[in-house]
């Protein structure tokens, strides 16, 4: 039986949320807390043990699932503690898709387990949890048999290139999302260095402000008073609902919107900074569409892209894209 989400929060009994046994690994699940988001540091980039990253489906799947309900059975994610010095005193373990999916639900808090063990021992945790935890499709997962193969028996090269090519020319007919879903898990199985970073929810945006950009931005359409202008992130393929919700801002208070954007993964066909000019080239088609059948007053600001290639991008700002 689901519980609902308010429910679980307020009523539960801390005592009878299920306790997950790590002892093989030499770790202590010591007891079960409730903490703030903002008592928690989550950094996607330090989950190095994650054999699969999320796909924004399936963060979308979460977050519904969380909506109709909890599971009392359930294990919920895990924090360690690593010191009062800290402004976030907790880092989380595991559970980064959940967090991802109970944040989007606006989710104040939520019950984690608490850890204790070596680094080393925290790590084999983080590894044996993620280990087949969540659903695939089984031939998305052959997919993943088979390159992997591949790749370990050396008849293809270990980089994301090689494991890409390999999939287009095995799997011709198959689905742009298909492919870019199963070579960045090859890639993170195998360790294969990932050359860009996909923003998966408007959480993980809020992550990246949180560890690493050096200014403050709103994101989710507030006020930023310092700027006196409304806040939104998008990715890319939006531009027309961004350049809607701007008008009908600005109509509404007089105050302009700012934009920061994301895209999906590069392809043969379009670079990421293609891609990025796209975005900016459509917002401009736009306004002088708009301009020439009477609009007065433009109400978009690009204010930049979020960093996403790890190689050339500065993590600590945006990307500015003429």
């Amino acid at each position: 039986m689901l519980i609902k989400l308010q429910n679980y929060l307020d009523d539960s009994n801390l005592d009878n949320v299920p306790v997950p046994d790590w002892t093989h690994l030499d770790v202590l699940s010591k007891e079960t807390i409730c903490l703030s988001w903002d008592e928690i540091y989550i950094d996607h980039e330090l989950n190095d043990s994650k054999v699969e990253e999320h796909t924004p489906e399936e963060i979308q799947n979460l977050r519904l699932s969380f909506a109709e309900g909890v599971s009392p059975a359930e294990f919920p994610p895990a924090v360690v503690y690593r010191g009062k010095e800290f402004a976030k005193p907790y880092k989380l373990v595991y559970g980064f898709g959940r967090s991802e999916a109970l944040r989007e639900l606006k989710t104040k808090r939520w019950v984690f387990t608490l850890l204790e063990g070596s680094e080393d021992g925290i790590e084999d945790v983080q590894a044996a949890e993620n280990e087949g935890y969540y659903k695939r499709f089984n031939a998305e997962v052959d997919m993943r048999k088979f390159l992997i193969g591949k790749v370990n028996t050396g008849k293809i090269a270990k980089t994301e290139a090689a494991i890409r090519a390999k999939f287009r020319k095995v799997y011709p007919n198959r689905k742009k999302e298909v492919e870019n879903r199963v070579v960045p898990q090859v890639s993170n199985q195998l360790g294969v260095p990932q050359p860009y970073i996909l923003y998966t929810s408007s959480a993980k945006v809020q992550d990246w402000l949180s560890n690493n950009s050096r200014e403050n931005y709103c994101t989710d359409g507030d006020f930023d008073k310092s700027r006196d202008m409304y806040g939104v992130q998008m990715k890319e393929g939006y531009q027309y609902r961004a350049v809607l919700n701007a008008i009908k801002k600005y109509v509404e208070t007089g105050k302009k919107t700012y934009v920061i954007y994301h895209c999906g993964a590069p392809s043969k066909t379009a670079t990421l900074i293609q891609k990025r000019k796209k975005v900016v080239g459509q917002f401009e088609e736009m306004r002088k569409n708009l301009e020439s059948i009477g609009l007065n007053v433009w109400p978009v600001v690009y204010m930049g892209a979020l960093p996403q290639d790890r190689e050339n991008d500065s993590l600590k700002e945006l990307v500015v894209v003429k």
